[in-house]
């Protein structure tokens, strides 16, 4: 995940800032964070389906 997006997610979903909170911090407007909060949800879900899928389909030792 890009570092942009990735500072976003962090700030948001594991420390629980709000988006302001997250602008503030960051330095950069709402609608930026909200638009790359977006983004990055969307990356997180799309790695954690591959990761997924790969365990679904290895072969136990």
């Amino acid at each position: 995940m890009p570092e942009a997006l990735r500072d976003v997610f962090v700030l948001c979903e594991l420390e629980e800032l709000s988006a302001p909170e997250a602008a503030a911090s960051l330095d950069i407007p709402v609608g930026t964070v909200a638009s790359r909060l977006s983004r990055a949800r969307q990356t997180f879900d799309e790695c954690l389906a591959r990761i997924q899928a790969r365990r679904a389909f290895r072969r136990p030792v």
